[in-house]
């Protein structure tokens, strides 16, 4: 009989990362407040995420859960903005996707990234359903992962220089979010933002219900803190029970089924075909460059199109 050596899975090789990358994500707790502030602190690269770091965040956000010392969670970020998303110079490498040199791993493989992405234990749907109250303090850019999970969260404080899109819209078409954005945007504004990839500005933003407040930067974090003070007034048990009646409402109105699709929708996303005069990020990136690719990319979309 052979004998067989069990291979670590992806997974556990991304978790490996989390010593390397922990002073990324910065936790801290006021216990007297029962408010924890999670600081996204990676300034040097605008807070992108790895799939590392998403990982790293859905661990703690699970750990808050069980915290009795915490009812409200605040995201921040570091530096210039909120944060950017995926970082360019991991898409296409996810480990699960593909290793650097395999052009096109299977499907299967795919969807495996995916399902844990997009399912009940990924990071967007970690903070959509999480039984404490969660607060974005968002400021300069909110885009890709981070505007994901600004979407999720159960409101949102902005600075004027805030703007909102998913960069991802413009490689590979609407994503996974759709659901839940058509429920708070509407459908036309939606469709606006997905299908041509427009960031809106913290005043559109608040028009079309993203977020819940607008205030000069150097009022953000007050402002936060103040609505943050308001959420942990209220009972904690309050609080879990009346989160679990908002989840089975968007339920019911089909966000959490958009999440069994949107993992589908991303795997075929992800190995679509561009023709010869289309934006193709990751063989401009090959060619030029992570900063030339998004360069490349802006010159496609100008105006109040461009996103930088």
């Amino acid at each position: 009989m052979e004998k067989v050596r069990i291979q670590i899975e992806p997974k556990k090789q991304l978790e490996r990362d989390w010593e390397i990358i922990k002073d990324d994500i910065i936790l801290e707790k006021d216990k007297d407040k029962k408010i924890a502030r999670i600081t996204f602190n990676r300034p040097e690269k605008l807070n992108a995420f790895t799939r590392s770091h998403e990982l790293y965040l859905v661990r703690i956000v699970e750990e808050l859960e069980w915290d009795e010392e915490v009812k409200v969670i605040i995201f921040r970020g570091a530096g210039r903005c909120f944060g950017t998303g995926h970082d360019v110079a991991e898409l296409g490498y996810l480990v699960g996707y593909g290793e650097k040199g395999e052009r096109r791993p299977p499907q299967r493989r795919r969807l495996l990234v995916d399902r844990e992405g997009w399912g009940r234990s990924g990071m967007m749907a970690r903070i959509l359903h999480c039984l404490k109250t969660t607060i974005a303090q968002v400021h300069g850019f909110c885009y890709g992962y981070h505007f994901q999970l600004a979407l999720a969260s159960d409101m949102v404080v902005a600075a004027e220089d805030a703007r909102f899109t998913h960069p991802g819209y413009r490689y590979i078409g609407p994503t996974g979010e759709l659901a839940l954005l058509i429920e708070t945007l509407g459908l036309k504004k939606t469709k606006e933002m997905v299908l041509t990839g427009r960031a809106f500005n913290a005043h559109e933003a608040l028009q079309y219900g993203l977020i819940n407040y607008v205030v000069p930067l150097a009022e953000l974090e007050a402002k936060t803190n103040e609505l943050a003070d308001a959420a942990a007034a209220m009972p904690f048990d309050g609080i879990a029970i009346g989160k679990c009646l908002l989840e089975g409402a968007l339920d019911a109105l089909g966000v959490g089924a958009n999440g069994s699709t949107a993992s589908l929708g991303h795997s075929l996303q992800t190995n679509i075909r561009y023709e010869p005069d289309e934006f193709n990020l990751l063989k401009i990136r090959k060619e030029k460059g992570i900063k030339g690719a998004i360069t490349d990319r802006e010159a496609h979309w100008q105006g109040e199109f461009d996103l930088r």
